[in-house]
């Protein structure tokens, strides 16, 4: 799970440029590629820096066996997920709750291993309920992703207390609260702005575009009355509370749970952790990447995360950064397959008749 990113407008009334056109070519954007390398570089600094051979050391402890464990453990916050989603739009669509599971899946997936946009995985799950003609994909993806953040938040003030309590004594609290009060304010301030109409403003230059197309002399009132605009959808699944807080709460079960993989590499390693301190490092990790969203793939972030977090709960450099390596190998077991299912979606609908691309 990896939230923290603010999302563009993914709507389907209006007609916005395909937002899963990430399949056709795009000019590279060479800030992205230079700050994937430093990335790169600061990770395989990390490594090299706090042994590289014990690190290896780590990997070859755990093993196969041990990866694939921790990879089908992962399909069960990755389920929790997708039925968060679901209860979300639940009063609103007729879908499977297994559809969304899927689709988190292709989602999650997708996000791990292709770091075209910070919101890759989120462009390519509307993408896919579009091409299902299921209403309100866009705006369901964004409250989601919405809930997801507000849990992680939570999830994050848990981590901290967490620390506090059992080590009263660590280094860097005033930075860790420090962190804190930023991810308050970008989730909340994301939070606020769509109902205070983000995605409205966003959306008129398109409507401005749409008039002009399709001519508004040749557009009866009622279909223009009868077609939401994306911050009208939002602002519809926000007003459903009970499917709101739902899905916020099953979002904070899926991070708790989501961390029990570290402790579960930990113990394969033979360096146990307690659950406490497991919570604690996998909530500020996560919390670190967040505030520093705009890295590709969190590249090199979240071994320093890790490396940073786990001398405050007495983890030693090489074992945070083999822990690090786990969550990576697991990233492309679970999201090749993902990816490649996702373009078999996509070949298939452009072999639909009449299918617009």
């Amino acid at each position: 799970m990896r939230r923290g990113r603010v999302l563009n407008a993914m709507d389907e009334p209006t007609p916005l440029p395909e937002p899963m056109s990430i399949t056709e070519p795009r000019q590279v954007s060479w800030g992205r590629v230079l700050v994937t390398l430093a990335g790169l570089g600061l990770g395989a600094y990390l490594v090299v820096e706090h042994g590289w051979n014990d690190v290896l050391r780590g990997l070859q402890t755990v093993g196969w066996p041990g990866l694939a464990a921790i990879t089908l453990f992962h399909a069960l916050p990755t389920l929790v997920c997708g039925l968060a989603w679901w209860v979300l739009l639940r009063p609103h669509l007729k879908e499977s709750g297994l559809l969304f599971v899927w689709l988190r899946w292709i989602r999650d997936g997708t996000d791990g291993v292709v770091p075209i946009l910070p919101v890759s995985g989120e462009l390519v799950a509307t993408r896919l309920l579009r091409l299902r003609g299921t209403p309100m994909a866009g705006a369901g993806v964004i409250v989601d992703v919405t809930t997801e953040l507000l849990a992680q938040l939570l999830f994050a003030i848990l981590g901290f207390a967490l620390l506090i309590t059992t080590h009263q004594g660590s280094h860097y609290l005033t930075w860790v609260a420090l962190g804190l009060a930023v991810m308050t304010v970008q989730f909340g301030g994301f939070l606020i702005a769509q109902k205070k109409g983000l995605f409205r403003l966003l959306e008129r230059p398109f409507d401005w575009i749409k008039r002009r197309w399709r001519g508004m002399a040749t557009e009866a009132p009622e279909e223009v009355k009868a077609e939401r605009t994306l911050h009208e959808q939002i602002l519809q699944i926000h007003a459903h509370h009970r499917a709101f807080f739902g899905s916020l709460l099953l979002h904070l079960a899926a991070w708790i749970i989501g961390a029990l993989e570290a402790w579960i590499g930990l113990w394969l390693m033979g360096h146990p952790l307690g659950v406490p301190d497991v919570l604690v490092l996998e909530s500020l990790v996560s919390a670190i990447r967040s505030i520093i969203f705009f890295v590709p793939l969190a590249a090199g972030v979240q071994e320093a995360g890790y490396v940073l977090v786990g001398a405050l709960v007495g983890l030693p450099a090489d074992i945070a950064l083999t822990v690090s390596m786990l969550k990576r190998a697991r990233d492309l077991i679970k999201g090749v397959p993902a990816v490649l299912m996702w373009q078999l979606l996509e070949r298939r609908a452009a072999g639909r008749p009449g299918e617009r691309r």
